[in-house]
């Protein structure tokens, strides 16, 4: 079975996510964890946010959740 590197990458935050469900994670951690570029995250990151998968809180602290 063949994925697209943009499903491998939402696969990933939404696992993420699911593990650290009671803080607020950055783009930034994400990034690290996994090895994978900010900007394509962040082009990730606003997808899930905009389809309402994933709740995104902006400011100094804010993250995804």
């Amino acid at each position: 079975m063949n994925i697209s590197r943009f499903t491998d990458y939402s696969l990933r935050v939404l696992i993420h996510l699911s593990l650290n469900e009671d803080k607020l994670v950055t783009i930034k951690e994400i990034s690290q964890s996994y090895g994978i570029s900010k900007n394509h995250l962040m082009k990730v990151v606003h997808y899930l946010s905009t389809n309402e998968l994933i709740t995104s809180v902006r400011g100094k602290n804010g993250g995804l959740k």
